[in-house]
């Protein structure tokens, strides 16, 4: 059987499950499976610490009972990726942070509320990687708005990125610190002449080097 790959929104909305899933079979590899769950006992989106709770029972309870060789979480805050039991789980928050970080030159996330910077600030500093972040910043633009009013969410991401480098000029790279953004880093790149880290093929990629990597035993 060809490895399976679980892609898990955390929250409620179908439509943002389909358009993260299309996202990630752009880079995933031939021979890899993959399929998509929302979690139906989610919130609409997810914007803070008080909507991450409410994800989460659900979305631990599809990482258990779904059989898969690989999963990716699919939400910045990497909901339940710290609680979980299984093996081989990915956040992309972790996985686009982490590839930021690898690159070795200072990196921002900019994400969606400003309820979620500090989900975002505690879990870099779990993960190790605040030495080269120079900070997390808000764009104000709500999560259903890169599903709803896409376009005019993708002018105003591409604006609140050119406030972000103005601000702190010494940025070399931007993570898109939302899945509902997974998709628009290539514009955003050729727009601002920066590196762009989509979170959905950071962590595809992330999960996918991970076949190659044996994974330590819990005994």
């Amino acid at each position: 059987m060809p490895p399976h790959l679980l892609v898990v929104n955390p929250n409620g909305t179908a439509e943002m499950t389909d358009r993260i899933g299309a996202e990630a079979r752009q880079h995933l590899p031939a021979g890899i499976t993959m399929s998509t769950r929302t979690n139906p006992s989610g919130p609409p989106s997810i914007q803070g610490a008080a909507d991450g709770a409410e994800a989460l029972p659900g979305t631990l309870r599809i990482l258990q009972e779904t059989t898969f060789d690989l999963a990716l979480i699919a939400c910045f805050d990497d909901t339940g990726l710290t609680e979980t039991t299984r093996q081989r789980v990915f956040g992309i928050g972790q996985a686009a942070m982490q590839t930021a970080h690898d690159l070795g030159q200072p990196f921002a996330v900019l994400t969606t509320s400003e309820l979620s910077v500090p989900v975002l600030e505690a879990n870099a500093k779990v993960y190790g990687l605040t030495d080269r972040l120079i900070c997390i910043r808000a764009s104000t633009i709500a999560v259903l708005d890169f599903e709803q009013q896409r376009e005019s969410a993708n002018k105003r991401l591409i604006a609140a990125a050119r406030r972000l480098v103005e601000d702190h000029p010494e940025i070399r790279t931007i993570v898109l610190g939302c899945a509902g953004m997974g998709g628009l880093a290539v514009e955003m790149e050729q727009q601002l002449n920066l590196q762009v880290i989509d979170p959905i093929k950071a962590a595809v990629v992330k999960a996918v080097t991970s076949l190659t990597v044996p994974t330590p035993s819990l005994h």
